[in-house]
């Protein structure tokens, strides 16, 4: 499967960015004269699975945006079963974790990505709005910005049809 470079650009930060936090939290571990053995690998399952659950959802994605139109329901459908296969996954990895390895480095770890993807979410906000020219005084005042027509404020934003379907 080929995926678009933003998709494998978002992939290497998520799994640069875990790794990253993982080891802080390894080091905090041993700063604290907490480490041992299974907080290691504890904090390596469950950095490996959260890296591939997310790997998982970016496949999905790809494959969810090779369907045409008229698939909808089936592009629903499999967006469905991925979430729920991937929770299991989740779960098992953290079962896992718990039961044999430090429940604390597991349970944290676990949230890694997420940080990563909030974390990374701000940053290419503050990016886009730094692309945006400043409010100078030789620019147009809020009310003309838009001389052509365009209303860049519709085009923005979520496409969020009222329903819950993830």
């Amino acid at each position: 499967m080929k995926f678009d470079p933003s998709v494998r650009r978002e992939i290497g930060y998520v799994t640069l960015g875990t790794l990253l936090l993982a080891a802080v939290e390894i080091g905090v571990f041993l700063a604290l004269g907490e480490y041992a053995s299974d907080v290691l690998y504890g904090a390596i399952l469950s950095a490996a699975g959260g890296i591939l659950n997310f790997f998982l959802l970016a496949v999905t994605v790809t494959r969810v945006l090779a369907y045409s139109p008229e698939e909808e329901a089936a592009a629903k459908g499999l967006l469905k079963i991925s979430r729920i296969a991937r929770m299991f996954f989740l779960l098992a990895i953290l079962a896992v974790g718990v039961i044999f390895f430090s429940p604390w480095s597991t349970l944290i770890t676990i949230f890694f990505p997420r940080v990563v993807i909030a974390v990374r979410s701000v940053a290419v906000r503050r990016e886009s709005a730094g692309i945006l020219p400043a409010a100078d005084a030789d620019e147009p005042s809020d009310g003309d910005e838009n001389k052509d027509g365009d209303d860049e404020t519709e085009t923005k934003g979520s496409d969020d049809d009222g329903t819950d379907e993830n």
